[in-house]
C-alpha cells in the first residue's frame, strides 16, 4: 500500500480476485486442503479490505470489488470448501459495505459462473452444462471484468453491500443444470 501510495497517490479502487478450486467430495476434504482454501480465498479478502481502507479513507472513499462466485449463491458437489469461501466472501463484503459505508466506502461482490479461465482449464466450453443455460455457453473473462469496472467505478456510486452475478443465467433458477 505504501508503495502503491508513493507512486499513484491514495488507493480508490481494491478489487480482490484471489481463488483457488478444489473438487472433493465433503466427507474426504483434508482439513488441511479446507484451511488452505479458506485462506486464499477468505482470509485474502479480508487481508485486502484491511489494508486498503486507510488509504481509501485518506481519499475520501473508494470502492471495493471481492470476486465471489455463483458457488457463493448456491451450493454445489463435490465443492465444499469451495463453497464455503465463496459465501463467506458474500458475507464479508456485506459486512464490509456496512462498516465501511460511513468513511465513503463501497464495497460489493461479483458472482461469475463458468468464464473461461486458467482455474477452468480443461472444461469444455460446449459442456452440457453450459448448453443448459438461458445464454447457452461459458463466460468471456472480458464480461466479467466490465462488471468489475461497474462495481468499481463511479457508475455504480448508490450500490454496495450488492452481489452481481456474471453467469450466462445460471442462478436463475431450476435449470437442470446439475443432472
Amino acid at each position: 500500500m505504501a508503495l502503491a501510495e508513493e507512486r499513484y497517490g491514495p488507493v480508490t479502487v481494491l478489487v480482490n480476485n484471489a481463488g483457488v478450486l478444489m473438487f472433493q467430495s465433503i466427507d474426504k476434504t483434508d482439513p488441511a486442503d479446507f484451511e488452505r482454501v479458506m485462506r486464499i480465498n477468505v482470509h485474502g479478502v479480508f487481508l485486502g479490505i484491511r489494508a486498503v481502507t486507510p488509504s481509501m479513507e485518506r481519499a475520501g472513499g473508494g470502492s471495493i470489488v471481492n470476486i465471489s462466485s455463483t458457488a457463493g449463491l448456491t451450493g454445489l458437489p463435490y465443492l465444499g470448501a469451495y463453497v464455503a469461501s465463496k459465501w463467506a466472501v458474500r458475507g464479508l463484503t456485506k459486512t464490509a459495505a456496512i462498516d465501511l459505508g460511513g468513511k465513503g466506502i463501497r464495497v460489493n461482490s461479483v458472482h461469475p459462473g463458468g468464464i473461461d479461465t486458467p482455474m477452468l482449464a480443461g472444461t469444455s466450453p460446449d459442456a452440457p452444462f453450459y448448453r443448459r443455460l438461458p445464454v447457452p455457453r461459458m463466460g468471456r473473462a472480458d464480461e466479467a471484468a466490465r462488471a468489475v469496472l461497474f462495481l468499481a467505478s463511479d457508475e455504480s456510486s448508490y450500490t454496495t453491500g450488492a452481489e452481481l452475478a456474471v453467469d450466462g443465467g445460471a442462478t436463475c433458477g431450476d435449470l437442470g443444470l446439475l443432472s
